[in-house]
């Protein structure tokens, strides 16, 4: 039984989401062979202070520029 996780930070739709599981779970029958209903997605969203980079949460990160 493959268990799949998925880190996001939120804003994501639910229907997003529910594409994602199915892709990646389109994903691990192709390449491993496994069965649909044996492949397990867990998506866990994390807000702009539960994810920081450097030592700085997301929420006070600025945009990195654009070329």
């Amino acid at each position: 039984m493959p268990v799949i996780q998925v880190n996001l930070m939120q804003g994501r739709t639910n229907e997003q989401k529910k594409l994602l599981a199915q892709r990646i779970t389109q994903s691990v029958v192709e390449v491993l062979g496994a069965k649909p209903e044996s492949v397990r997605v867990l998506i866990h969203e994390m807000g702009p202070y539960d994810f920081a980079v450097g030592g700085v949460p997301m929420a006070e990160r600025k945009p990195a520029p654009t070329a």
